[in-house]
């Protein structure tokens, strides 16, 4: 992974060279492009950096889906229910077909 300095220089690079010498069109356009998508990242690393806090955060062993399926998991579940009717809660993750054959049930 690059460091936000990383990204700078990098989109420092793609400034430069349109810069130097005229460019076509189309190759001006991608410089530019690579320029604004490098500035992009090096924000973001910025951005990562200030709010770590505000992130979700691996385990030890590097893996945490296990507890972030069961935190997900938890989210969608009625107090008292056993969790098979997780889609009822959340509908927008249900199938298609499901959500027809729940909706003419009613």
């Amino acid at each position: 992974m690059f460091s936000a300095e990383q990204y700078r220089a990098k989109a420092t690079e793609f400034r430069a060279l349109l810069a130097i010498t005229p460019r076509s069109p189309s190759e001006t356009s991608e410089l530019r492009n690579l320029e604004q998508t490098y500035t992009t990242l090096a924000e973001n690393e910025d951005w990562m950096a200030a709010n770590i806090d505000k992130t979700v955060q691996c385990g030890k062993n590097g893996d945490n889906r296990t507890v972030l399926a069961e935190e997900e998991s938890a989210r969608f579940e009625a107090p008292g229910d056993d969790g098979d009717h997780a889609s009822e809660y959340c509908p927008h993750h249900a199938p298609t077909e499901t959500l027809r054959l729940r909706q003419h049930a009613r």
